[in-house]
């Protein structure tokens, strides 16, 4: 069902399922789409209208149970299935994501770093060890890790994705300033730091 959502509606369901956490933690029960509107400065029609591509009902005067709605988006976001990663780039950016604790609760569990850099290869962070990249196909094969987040620099990004592909993972989270060409079977998404951060200063007219 997931995959039959736009992508800016899943963005808007990710937006939602962080104000339910929030709402949930001070044990709030309901929550109507006026105040989701309000804390998101979503419209209230698009809101409604992305609640029901979830399937949960409100209620008249009531509004939306706070712990169905925050389950019906983790099930259609498959927040509860573990997705397993490796994270291609020890550098400080693949350091700081393998150390991100939350991306355990929306089921995303790093395996382990690969780096090139002899220095640092055998090193943990958080039990993660970082491996040396020409480890990746047997590592893969013994994990069952289809996921790879790349945090390289451009002029390698491309090359090391050729040996990511080759060694069998099929989805990269990249976070490289770079385009990359892969087989129709891999999915590549693009984390445009620099781009997102402009648009931010455009819109906001950021001094």
């Amino acid at each position: 069902m997931k995959h039959e959502l736009s992508q800016r509606t899943i963005n808007r369901l990710t937006q939602y399922h962080t104000v339910l956490r929030e709402f949930s933690k001070k044990e709030i029960e309901n929550i109507t789409s006026a105040q989701i509107s309000s804390f998101l400065k979503i419209d209230e029609t698009q809101v409604r209208k992305d609640i029901k591509s979830v399937n949960c009902k409100g209620k008249c005067k009531v509004g939306y149970s706070v712990s169905e709605l925050k389950e019906a988006i983790e099930t259609i976001l498959d927040y509860k299935t573990i997705k397993k990663a490796f994270v291609i780039g020890a550098g400080n950016l693949g350091i700081a994501l393998s150390k991100y604790s939350k991306f355990s609760e929306f089921g995303l569990e790093i395996k382990g770093l690969f780096d090139i850099n002899s220095k640092i290869i055998g090193q943990k962070f958080d039990n993660k060890e970082i491996y040396h990249l020409s480890d990746i196909k047997k590592m893969v094969a013994e994990t069952g890790v289809s996921i790879a987040i790349l945090t390289l620099p451009n002029k390698v990004a491309q090359e090391v994705t050729d040996k990511l592909v080759e060694a069998g993972i099929k989805y990269i989270w990249n976070f490289a300033p770079s385009i990359l060409s892969v087989p129709d079977d891999v999915k590549v998404w693009n984390e445009n730091l620099i781009g997102s951060f402009l648009q931010f200063c455009a819109i906001e007219s950021v001094k």
